[in-house]
């Protein structure tokens, strides 16, 4: 089956550089760039702006990595960066991967690509960053996320995550049942919006660090 792309164009003002991330018209949730994670990226470039080595010699993995976006601009802060995903969407971050390498702060930054299910346990090395973005969609998935959270999580690994809260009830049961079962291997910290970029937050989109308890 063939798909249809057009370019999504993400200005990284810190560095005047800008991303240029492919996503597909149609398709799954990871073939498009949500909200949610254009205000982790923008964060992260806050990050970025108040210490421009916060980056420099970190490791960090983006889980449902989608498109690319939060991990991508990660690499262009200065961070050495896994990209992961299921099977389906590993082209498509391998493309923008290809379209966006010229870009990384730092001439030795490594990014790579990966398949990585939830649940699963086939990778050895602790990050010192993991980043999700609007990955709570589905209850059955969420078990195995907090499963690869812990896996991957070492003494001073810090997780930033972003989720839009959708009103479905679904949805906010889905979020719920993360919330009460994460913090029971975490401590958490919701970011106020004041910290965040003041053109790219949302009341409605909310972003926490997780560390180790």
């Amino acid at each position: 089956m063939s798909h249809s792309y057009f370019t999504r164009n993400i200005d990284i003002e810190a560095l005047n550089i800008t991303l240029k991330l492919q996503q597909q018209t149609e398709g799954d949730v990871g073939c498009v760039v949500w909200d949610a994670s254009i205000v982790l990226s923008k964060y992260l470039e806050e990050l970025f702006k108040k210490d421009n080595e916060y980056f420099n010699n970190t490791l960090a993995i983006e889980l449902g990595a989608g498109v690319g976006c939060v991990g991508l601009t990660a690499a262009c802060l200065g961070a050495n960066v896994l990209l992961t995903d299921l099977p389906p969407i590993i082209p498509l971050l391998e493309t923008n991967l290809l379209l966006n390498n010229q870009l990384f702060k730092r001439e030795d930054t490594r990014v790579k690509v990966a398949s990585l299910p939830w649940g699963s346990t086939n990778i050895t090395h602790k990050p010192d960053v993991i980043l999700l973005a609007d990955c709570i969609y589905y209850r059955d998935s969420i078990d195995p996320l907090i499963e690869t959270l812990r896996s991957l999580s070492g003494p001073q690994t810090t997780i930033i995550l972003s989720q839009e809260i959708r009103e479905s009830e679904k949805q906010k049961a889905c979020w719920k049942y993360f919330l009460e079962n994460v913090q029971k291997h975490f401590k958490s910290y919701v970011v106020p919006l004041e910290e965040q970029n003041d053109e790219f937050r949302s009341p409605d989109i909310v972003v926490i660090k997780f560390t180790s308890l």
